[in-house]
């Protein structure tokens, strides 16, 4: 037993010390700099940021300065009795400019357009948090499948180690005697097992590891582990009512959804707004020169100022058909919007019975390891007296390491949940991730 402990410490310390092991810190605050749909949610927020300037824009003043020059020809066709003329042609150059200010008086579409703004920086500022949180969760849950393929592929290693140390012992008890040819078959065929399961944790390690580097756009050869007494913190506060109220009012993508319902219903309002009048100020100033013509060289200058009235009438239908159109968007988001907010209760509920439940695993499971190392000892000591056989040894072997695979993936199943409420409240931060990584060694 001490045999097999000994292997399963050294094969996990020599892999770490491998190279210089990443924490889960450094591998965030890289993925924050690296990470392509991060990078993509930021660019979106501050695209959307945009909203706002683009709908205060129309309620400011429009000025425009537009000018032509050019040259002219003009034809003259004059019909003179008994005389051969013909029409003659004048060629002179023209040249003009217009300045032009409007000003907005009233226009209800964009006192409608602006407030749309606000509410979609909002949503956009609501989605980037999320993506942030998002992130968190993406890396977290990365960092411990990698660090859990490293914990399978040392158990497994460890595993089939310790079924050839077996083999060996009962092929030399069969030679002398003292147990069956069966219990050799079925030690080799456990060896051959032990052997494809390493195969399969190395390759589940590369996986693992490459999904990481996704993240981070870098190599992590080796990361930090998980302390082993790592502390086990229940929810706070323990009342899963608190924490569904905590996500009604905090989370970020209800948040978002609730901005997206106040866009569409300001729609129906700008789709109505088709039927107001418009009021704008306009005022124009045109400077015309020409050097011939027919009312020869004149230099001219023309400015104006006047209030603009428009009163729409009749569309052939399309401001009815707009506002059907957006009232049903509104129905739509607002279902999305209460759709939203029941999958968030189930998400916390859920959530939260996983972090308490999880937290009951672990102990369980660590008690269980107990149990199979004691089991373990006990079949050996019972297989060196001829009371136990070689496979009973074997299927202990194989419960011990199952144990202490299911023990270690409990652990980082534990730290997983407990993200995973606080992101679905909308409370998750930075430093629940350093949290964590004070727990690694």
């Amino acid at each position: 037993m001490k045999r097999i402990q000994l292997v399963t410490s050294l094969s996990l310390l020599l892999f770490s010390l491998s190279a210089a092991a990443d924490d889960l810190m450094s591998i965030y605050e890289q993925a924050v700099q690296h990470d392509p749909q991060y990078q993509a949610a930021e660019a979106d927020y501050r695209a959307n940021q945009e909203a706002k300037a683009q709908g205060r824009a129309p309620l400011l003043p429009q000025v425009n300065l537009t000018g032509r020059t050019g040259r002219n020809t003009t034809d003259y066709n004059i019909y003179e009795p008994n005389t051969n003329r013909e029409g003659t042609s004048e060629d002179y150059d023209s040249s003009s400019y217009s300045l032009s200010l409007s000003q907005t008086i009233y226009r209800q579409d964009y006192y409608v357009q602006l407030r749309q703004a606000d509410a979609q920086v909002a949503r956009a500022e609501a989605n980037f948090r999320n993506a942030r949180q998002e992130l968190m969760v993406r890396v977290a849950q990365r960092y411990f499948t990698y660090l859990g393929a490293i914990d399978n592929l040392g158990f497994a290693r460890a595993e089939q180690k310790a079924i050839e140390q077996q083999l060996n012992q009962t092929e030399e008890r069969f030679n002398v005697g003292l147990t069956a040819i069966t219990d050799v078959h079925e030690a080799r065929a456990r060896r051959d097992q032990a052997e494809a399961q390493t195969i399969n944790a190395r390759n589940e390690l590369e996986v693992a590891r490459e999904n990481l580097r996704e993240i981070t756009g870098m190599p992590h050869e080796a990361i930090a582990e998980l302390d082993k007494e790592s502390p086990l913190l229940r929810p706070e506060p323990e009342d899963i009512d608190q924490w569904v109220e905590t996500a009604l009012d905090h989370s970020l993508s209800l948040i978002a959804a609730e901005k997206s319902r106040e866009i569409a219903e300001e729609e129906i309002n700008r789709a109505r707004a088709g039927h107001y009048p418009t009021l704008d100020l306009v005022a124009d100033h045109t400077y015309t020169d020409t050097d011939g013509g027919g009312f020869g060289a004149q230099e001219t200058e023309e400015t104006s100022i006047a209030l603009q009235l428009n009163v729409p009438l009749f569309s052939g239908g399309l401001v009815k058909s707009r506002t059907r159109e957006a009232a049903a968007r509104h129905i739509q988001a607002k279902e999305q919007y209460i759709q939203q907010r029941r999958a968030i209760e189930r998400e916390i509920r859920s959530a939260y019975l996983s972090v308490v439940s999880n937290i009951s695993q672990v102990k369980a499971f660590a008690q269980a390891l107990e149990s199979s190392r004691t089991a373990l000892e006990a079949t050996e000591a019972g297989f060196e007296v001829g009371t136990r056989t070689a496979v009973d040894v074997l299927n202990s072997q194989r419960e011990l390491f199952r144990a202490q695979r299911d023990y270690a993936q409990s652990r980082y199943n534990y730290i997983l949940e407990s993200f995973r409420l606080k992101q679905a409240a909308g409370v998750l931060a930075e430093q629940d991730i350093q949290q964590v990584n004070a727990w690694l060694q």
